[in-house]
């Protein structure tokens, strides 16, 4: 064998050996090197991921103002949808010997029910008008059938007229704007403290006494519904039977009832001419014009009549 080929071999025999050697120490190191990357990879991934925002604070001005202008406070009741709000009239006549005491007595029921008077008129009775009694009461919703039994027993009841108009839409409707005007003026009332310059602090300001104005006008109707749902108003009307007239029942009493007739016409009559007197007056004025001239017209167009001296002698 030659001396070129034996060296040869001996250095592929020796390099052989190193990369061996090398092989394992690379493969070692090309691992660490990877799971280097990767874990530099997850940690700028972690850190660009979005994170979870903080839990807000429930009822907060922020929470409002995401909603809007007039964003709905959460912190608010909920609206009952199921409620039923209804307001109930009504009006009863009545007829009793003593509407006077007969009121006393109606009024005294609509006290033991729970209600009040609101309105109370009176007239007393003169020849042929009957005295009568009229009021006007409060009383819960639920105690209106009860009066009506109980207002039997004050006198003759003759009609009675009970109606009902159901308001649920309004009143939910309202809740929800008086809650939604609430919580815009809690965070203009916010924004307020917080202005930064003048010219901010007016525009708030400004919006700050709409909205109040707004809120102020709500409450009041939401108050009044609420009054007209909670007590029903029932008017109830009392008087005596009618006088009847008296007959003449004898020869005076009908000459007094004649003379009293004749008197009534005569005044009736002098009524209508007091009245028709001034017509009269200022009719008359252009009725006379027109006769003058109507007589002028007729004198000038009629013939005038021949004298003696111009008339032709007879004929013998």
């Amino acid at each position: 064998m030659p001396a070129s080929v034996g060296l040869w071999r001996a250095g592929s025999a020796a390099y052989r050996a190193s990369m061996r050697t090398i092989a394992p120490l690379a493969a070692a190191a090309a691992a660490l090197l990877l799971a280097g990357c990767a874990s530099t990879q997850s940690g700028t991934t972690a850190e660009s991921a979005p994170q979870p925002l903080p839990a807000v604070e429930q009822g907060s001005p922020d929470v409002a103002t995401s909603g809007g202008a007039d964003g709905f406070d959460a912190s608010q009741p909920a609206v009952d949808a199921d409620a039923q709000s209804v307001i109930v009239t009504g009006w009863v006549s009545i007829v009793a010997e003593a509407p006077i005491e007969a009121a006393d007595a109606a009024a005294d029921l609509a006290t033991a029910a729970g209600g009040s008077v609101s309105s109370r008129s009176e007239s007393a009775g003169a020849d042929d008008v009957p005295e009568r009694a009229e009021l006007t009461l409060r009383v819960p919703a639920d105690e209106v059938d009860a009066l009506l039994d109980d207002l039997r027993d004050v006198g003759d009841v003759r009609d009675v007229d009970v109606s009902s108009v159901d308001v649920s839409q309004q009143v939910q409707d309202l809740d929800v704007r008086v809650a939604s005007a609430r919580a815009s003026v809690d965070r203009l009332t916010a924004l307020l403290a917080t202005a930064a310059d003048t010219e901010t602090l007016l525009e708030i300001e400004g919006q700050l006494t709409t909205r109040t104005s707004e809120l102020e006008s709500l409450l009041a109707q939401q108050s009044s519904l609420a009054d007209q749902v909670a007590l029903s108003t029932i008017t109830v009307s009392i008087a005596s039977e009618a006088i009847a007239p008296s007959e003449p029942s004898t020869f005076l009493d009908g000459l007094a009832a004649g003379w009293g007739a004749l008197v009534a016409a005569a005044g009736s009559v002098a009524v209508a001419a007091g009245a028709v007197l001034p017509w009269l007056a200022v009719l008359a004025i252009p009725v006379a014009v027109v006769v003058v001239v109507a007589r002028r017209r007729t004198a000038r167009l009629s013939p005038s009549a021949p004298s003696p001296g111009d008339a032709s002698s007879p004929i013998p």
